[in-house]
């Protein structure tokens, strides 16, 4: 644990104005530890809180998470964040509304929230731009990173007498803390994050705020720390003097540190102007005035790019060698989860996908359904045809199922002619619908064959779905109910669409 001066410590522990972490964001952090929590187990607290709820709606349609269609429920809004994402959104949200409660004593508290959001969102910004995963926790850590002078408004606010920690040097005011109290609001800040069990990761990050190097960090936290530590010095640009100098100063420790060219700095500088009003109106602050922040942009973006051009010359060749090799590396792991002729998911993917929904769904009675899809005397084109027509015939089919479908769904070829649809969240009627709707609209599709002439296209369709009114045993069985359904359907003149549901009924 962190080390700060005893009798601080015993003050920070008797202080009853010092907020510690709701029930919540208690039961936030046992999840997050817990190397089985599933989708099911975070929907089930979030949806306990129906403020945090909320906010995780907002900020998965939010333009931080840009999609082209809304979610619109919680369980569509836990697929777009991802577990360890939404865990960490709604600690942030419970932590920020707790941490604001009470008045401060010594300094300019929307100050101190309008570098904390800042930070916040210039940390993730930066970690999606090398590749991390847990954007989402640089956001948190960076959010976080002046906790510790909260604390010292708490328990010593004559500190901050006399001067305006936000209109200094960051490292300066740790200095003058330093004097005061023989540590800084780093160490602090890292021992309360420590005695509320926090993810040990926050502390380390908090702890090395103001290192821009993380010089004695692991390796595995150097660009988690980095990106914290470059955080804070960005937000400064917003909210003390913007001059050249510091601007400049900033894309260079960025490009050392970080590896980011100016001329993205600068694109990035865009992204944070747009992206600020989002996540001010999520945390439910009025802090930026909207004239301010496109005066930042337009001045920054201004001195990294037209005064970088010839940095960014030099480094043109070196980015696009970058972009190719993260290009090649992202298609490596698209490959081995497609099918190579339709580049719709493949069986094994499916199968894979159906257990975990099916699970999920069971556990928490969420509709979910199946469509079995095959293309109608397939094997008479390809003899009469040739393959050609019969490979062109799938990839069209292909594409008018993944045009035809949510985000959400799941197109895969499961073999020969069979295309299978997993559709989460969807009872029978809604499945019927799209199901009636693909079979309408297979009939406008056609191809040419090799003859040139026009080969019109059907489809023949089951559907299953797992619901409170018809709970399968396990994944296989629904699967299989589809296909029974889709026998139906050829048995009874194909180019239609057959619910399992009615063949149970009749």
């Amino acid at each position: 644990m962190v080390q700060i001066p005893d009798d601080l410590a015993r003050r920070l522990k008797a202080c009853t104005s010092l907020p510690s972490p709701p029930p919540v964001a208690i039961k936030v952090i046992e999840l997050a530890q817990n190397p089985e929590t599933d989708l099911g187990t975070v929907a089930d607290t979030i949806s306990g809180d129906p403020a945090i709820a909320a906010k995780v709606m907002r900020i998965a349609n939010s333009a931080l998470y840009a999609r082209r269609r809304q979610s619109t429920n919680l369980r569509q809004a836990l697929i777009v964040l991802g577990l360890n994402a939404t865990l960490t959104l709604a600690l942030s949200f419970t932590l920020v509304a707790s941490l604001r409660k009470g008045p401060p004593k010594g300094f300019d508290f929307d100050a101190y929230w309008r570098r904390a959001i800042l930070a916040g969102t210039w940390g993730k910004l930066l970690a999606g731009e090398f590749g991390r995963r847990d954007a989402e926790e640089v956001f948190l850590a960076a959010l976080l990173q002046d906790l510790g002078m909260l604390a010292i408004d708490k328990v010593a606010p004559e500190v901050y007498d006399g001067i305006s920690p936000f209109q200094l040097e960051h490292a300066r005011v740790a200095q003058h803390e330093k004097t005061q109290l023989e540590t800084d609001h780093r160490a602090i800040g890292a021992w309360l994050l420590d005695d509320w069990n926090m993810p040990d990761q926050l502390a380390v990050a908090v702890q090395h705020s103001h290192d821009i190097t993380a010089g004695g960090v692991d390796n595995d936290m150097k660009s988690f720390v980095r990106a914290v530590a470059m955080s804070g010095s960005l937000a400064d640009i917003w909210i003390g003097e913007r001059n050249e100098v510091a601007i400049r100063r900033a894309g260079l420790e960025v490009h050392r540190n970080l590896g980011i060219l100016p001329n993205r700095l600068a694109e990035l500088f865009a992204t944070i102007g747009e992206q600020l009003p989002v996540a001010e109106n999520i945390f439910e602050m009025d802090l930026f005035n909207g004239d301010h922040l496109q005066d930042i942009t337009d001045t920054a973006r201004e001195i990294l790019m037209i005064r970088n051009l010839h940095t960014l010359t030099e480094n043109r060749e070196l980015e696009e060698q970058k972009k190719e090799l993260e290009a090649d590396r992202e298609e490596l792991q698209e490959e081995a989860s497609r099918d190579g002729l339709t580049d719709v998911f493949n069986r094994r993917y499916f199968e894979e996908a159906l257990t975990r929904e099916f699970e999920t769904a069971s556990q928490h009675r969420w509709p979910m359904s199946v469509i079995f899809v095959d293309l109608d005397r397939f094997k008479q084109i390809n003899d009469s045809h040739g393959h050609q027509s019969g490979d062109l015939m799938l990839k069209e089919v292909a594409g008018l199922l993944t045009e035809s479908l949510r985000d959400t769904d799941i197109v895969a070829r499961y073999g020969g002619d069979e295309f299978v649809l997993l559709l989460p969240g969807l009872d029978a009627g809604a499945a019927g619908q799209i199901a009636r709707r693909l079979v309408d609209n297979a009939r406008g599709r056609t191809i040419q064959g090799n003859d040139g002439k026009p080969l019109n296209i059907t489809l023949s369709l089951g559907t299953a779905t797992q619901d409170s009114s018809s709970a399968f045993e396990k994944p296989a069985d629904l699967l299989a109910a589809a296909d029974q359904a889709l026998y139906h359907s050829k048995r009874n003149g194909r180019d239609q669409h057959t619910c399992y549901e009615a063949i149970e009924a009749a």
